[in-house]
């Protein structure tokens, strides 16, 4: 009889600890924030098309299982406008935003996509690069 409570004291303090250890564990998201105006040129929207196209054709296991999140969000609508002041940016751009546990962690302005309008292949690239290297980032 003693030995089963003490197999069975056993198994609830190895559970109990690797519950605390799962609990512990951070939930890392990237999300990829495309802000855009009401009114869009075609620069405007072949930079949104290029960002979809290279998210879909690099990251897409990552998306798949929500590591990363990408959106579109016209910052002018009112209950976006926020963004502009948390992002620091006036006119259409990229932003990554890390978050740990649900609370952002940092973020960075992608500012080149405009460089790269012009050359899906280069935009890719930095795109590519830029996620890559901010996922590594602590």
């Amino acid at each position: 009889m003693r030995k089963f409570i003490f197999s069975i004291s056993i198994f609830f303090l190895l559970f109990a600890f690797s519950s605390s250890i799962n609990a512990q564990e951070k939930k890392v998201r990237i999300d990829v924030l495309y802000f855009h105006a009401t009114t869009r040129c075609h620069g405007c929207l072949t930079i949104e098309e290029y960002i979809k196209n290279s998210m879909n054709a690099v990251f897409s296991i990552e998306m798949k299982d929500s590591l990363i999140v990408s959106s579109s969000i016209d910052f002018q609508q009112t209950e976006n406008e926020h963004f502009q002041d948390d992002y620091k940016f006036e006119s259409q751009t990229l932003i990554l935003s890390k978050k740990v546990n649900g609370k952002e962690v940092k973020w960075k302005n992608l500012d080149k996509i405009w460089d790269y309008s012009s050359d899906y292949q280069k935009f890719q690239k930095y795109i590519e690069d830029e996620i890559n290297k901010f996922i590594k980032e602590s």
